[in-house]
């Protein structure tokens, strides 16, 4: 099981672009998914603003859900 870690805006896009194409999608695949266009979604990838819901539920849809720890924590990922 894969997971990344990000404190920057352009880290979560990265993220979010590494998820997309875990789960085969196109932007436009992901921006249909959540109601928004294409753009959004490459913005999202870049690191530039978008809505924080948008942000968050780009990850849901390819199947992650966004983790908040403190900084500098070991943590560990167990499947279920």
């Amino acid at each position: 099981m894969n997971h990344s870690r990000a404190v920057t805006a352009t880290e979560f896009g990265q993220a979010v672009r590494w998820a997309r194409e875990e789960r085969k999608l196109q932007q436009t695949d992901l921006a249909e998914r959540l109601g928004v266009t294409r753009m959004t979604v490459s913005r999202l990838e870049r690191g530039e603003r978008v809505n924080i819901e948008t942000a968050v539920r780009a990850l849901s849809e390819c199947g992650f859900e966004v983790v908040v720890v403190p900084k500098f924590s070991r943590i560990t990922v167990e499947g279920r």
